[in-house]
């Protein structure tokens, strides 16, 4: 597993790609909340926690109660998500939790957040965190890091189950 965390992680370390998709998706949302204030939020605030999708993975494998909410719109949601996801887009997600409290039950549960970059993911986190929610965090990278981590998860598994298969033919040959 170690193994294939440094992987991910220099992959990810040579994406730029992520900044021309944060630019884009920045471009085409006009959230409620101004310019001034996302950015403010998106590189001052602080009370959340960058988890990268290794150790995301692994806080999964081990079936805690783990409230995952993909910010991201619904038809991007559908095209692909985690699989314990909850769609709820970024503005309405700030409406259920500041204005509806619906999020309350999770004030002291592990709150995970999604998008496609990892912006968005992190002002919400800072958001929830002002509301005194504690144990908030942000998927690093957003879908984007993960669905990359998923492909290098699937490409391992097919080397073990050819090199599997490789053996059990070589000990049947005689």
């Amino acid at each position: 597993m170690k193994t294939l965390t440094v992987i991910e992680s220099i992959i990810n370390f040579l994406d730029f790609g992520i900044m021309i998709e944060s630019f884009n998706n920045a471009r085409k949302r006009r959230f409620e909340m101004d310019v001034v204030e996302f950015l403010k939020r998106l590189f001052l605030s602080k009370g959340y926690n960058n988890i990268t999708p290794p150790q995301f993975s692994e806080k999964l494998d081990k079936r805690g109660e783990v409230l995952v909410v993909d910010l991201r719109e619904r038809e991007r949601f559908e095209k692909g998500h985690i699989e314990t996801a909850i769609s709820n887009p970024f503005d309405a997600f700030l409406k259920s939790v500041l204005v509806d409290q619906k999020y309350a039950d999770y004030y002291d549960k592990e709150i995970v957040l999604v998008c496609d970059t990892g912006h968005m993911s992190r002002v919400a986190g800072a958001i929830l965190a002002e509301e005194s929610f504690k144990k908030v965090y942000s998927l690093s990278r957003g879908m984007r890091r993960w669905k990359r981590w998923q492909n290098i998860l699937t490409q391992c598994n097919n080397l073990k189950y050819e090199k599997n298969a490789l053996v059990a033919s070589c000990c049947c040959i005689e």
